[in-house]
């Protein structure tokens, strides 16, 4: 073996990137992924024991993790029901088969998935249904404890299914109760809502004429009524996010086209039919993030994704903006379209200067590898990427790590150090970030192309087992992040040398 110098050097201070390639890999990049639980679409199997349960839902994160996912958005409330232990509403049918039935061995889902993702240096964020109470009607027996049972005066009842009735303000109280719940006993990342707020179909007619008249206040108009009934409930469960924990995020998926006069689109608007209203969450600040359900592909004449990625990208002021992409039906092996259309819509996301990253539906087009959609990620993925920053809830960055210190072993070079104290906010390292430069020149951690490992704090030391010998110079730097994801200053910087 070469006889290797290791030097430790004190930096504060960067020197300008060398690009290597055209291709920009963003170093920060929320990559994720829908896992749903209802219908048996992603997890589980409803069927299976505890422990094949389990063992399936480690499967499908690792999975996840190896294509680069690093946020994953879980299902947890599909129907009032509950992939959790709530004291408010009954166990999934969806779980175990029966609805109220607790799993046997039991468990709970959500602590046991978050610990799954937090060890895979994910983040998880929990996915509740706002307001569907019924999916289907008839499709199995409901509990005695569901809402739509012990509450029958706050439904919405369609042809087929039931809903929350958004006009009642105690309705906006019990989600908002639903919300607070998960927050106070569940280290969750963030909240996450999709877009079932008022009926896709059937549309809503006079369900709510009674409700109107009794909760109108100053509204003479329904439809605003309607609107502002979602508006208020996401203002609600934003401000009772804010006040148990600010540190988790709020996020809401709506439907695509929020009205066609936006992005030239002729489909289906949501702010007419859903009375889903993301300009004035963005507008009012009620959300931390907004991610969109692009479900179309570029180019198409009805909706287009090239068109309406944009317009989003646009709307977002302060708040972040994902796109949301329907991987199952773009990679399933019968699709139509383009055949490289998912990779098409990521190299087009990542030029639009105000989006922060993709989200998946769902997770089984990865962890099944549809169409070799997973082998593509890994690709696109190549290099680790850290969650988006959001600055208005903490811009305060940690302590740099202590004390880094390095040494050979075999072949491979060895890093170890300290982690640091607090912060001004109290806040210490929650993961650390790994990068490597073949020399002091290449010096800048903007440059994802060096991150070798993003990797938690319990691990304070890191073996670089892809050292080459042949090279003249490594300069490495280790850096702290936070729980939000913000990032130190590599102070200690190590070179190797022959």
């Amino acid at each position: 073996m070469k006889s290797l110098l290791l030097t430790v050097i004190i930096s504060i201070t960067f020197l300008p990137c060398i690009t290597y390639s055209q291709y920009v890999y963003p170093k920060r990049e929320m990559r994720g992924a829908w896992i749903a639980t209802v219908a048996d679409i992603d997890w589980p199997n409803k069927n299976e024991t505890t422990q094949q349960q389990k063992a399936a839902l480690i499967t499908m994160l690792d999975k996840l993790k190896a294509a680069g996912i690093n946020t994953v958005f879980f299902q947890v409330r599909t129907e009032c029901d509950a992939l959790y232990k709530s004291t408010y509403e009954p166990w999934s049918y969806w779980l175990t088969g029966t609805q109220g039935k607790a799993p046997s061995p039991f468990y709970d889902p959500l602590k046991f998935a978050i610990k799954e993702a937090h060890e895979r240096g994910m983040e998880l964020h929990a996915w509740l249904n706002p307001y569907r109470a019924v999916k289907t009607i008839g499709e199995y027996k409901i509990s005695p404890q569901h809402i739509s049972v012990t509450h029958p005066h706050w439904i919405l009842k369609f042809k087929t299914q039931k809903i929350l009735n958004p006009g009642i303000p105690a309705v906006s109280d019990y989600i908002a109760k639903i919300v607070s719940d998960i927050v106070r006993r569940y280290d969750v990342d963030g909240i996450h809502f999709d877009d079932y707020f008022y009926p896709y179909s059937p549309k809503i007619t006079n369900e709510d004429a009674a409700t109107f008249r009794k909760y109108r206040g100053k509204f003479t108009n329904i439809d605003n009524w309607r609107r502002n009934n979602i508006n208020m409930m996401v203002a609600e469960v934003y401000d009772t996010i804010q006040a148990i924990n600010p540190r988790v995020k709020f996020g809401i998926s709506p439907f695509g086209i929020v009205e066609n006069k936006f992005a030239l689109t002729h489909g289906f608007e949501a702010y007419k039919t859903l009375y889903c209203d993301p300009v004035t969450w963005l507008k009012d600040k009620t959300v931390d993030y907004i991610l969109p359900q692009l479900y179309w592909a570029i180019g198409n004449k009805a909706a287009d994704y090239g068109s309406l990625l944009p317009w989003w990208a646009n709307s977002a002021g302060s708040r972040q903006v994902y796109v949301g992409i329907f991987s199952s039906k773009m990679a399933a092996p019968d699709y139509k379209g383009s055949p490289d259309e998912l990779e098409r819509e990521i190299r087009l996301s990542r030029q639009m200067i105000r989006t922060y990253g993709t989200a998946f539906f769902s997770a089984k087009s990865i962890a099944d590898n549809y169409s070799h959609f997973a082998d593509s990620l890994k690709v696109y993925y190549k290099y680790p990427a850290l969650i988006p920053a959001m600055t208005w809830k903490d811009s305060i960055p940690p302590l740099p790590p202590d004390d880094l210190k390095a040494s050979m072993k075999d072949s491979s070079i060895v890093l170890q150090w300290n982690k640091p104290g607090m912060a001004s906010d109290g806040d210490t390292a929650y993961k650390y970030v790994i990068y490597r430069f073949n020399n002091p020149a290449q010096v800048n951690i903007d440059d994802a192309w060096h991150i070798l490992k993003i990797q938690n704090a319990d691990e304070t030391d890191f073996i670089d087992t892809t050292a080459d010998d042949d090279k003249a110079n490594y300069t490495y730097a280790v850096t702290a992040l936070d729980r939000m994801n913000n990032e130190s200053k590599p102070v200690m910087i190590v070179r190797r040398h022959k």
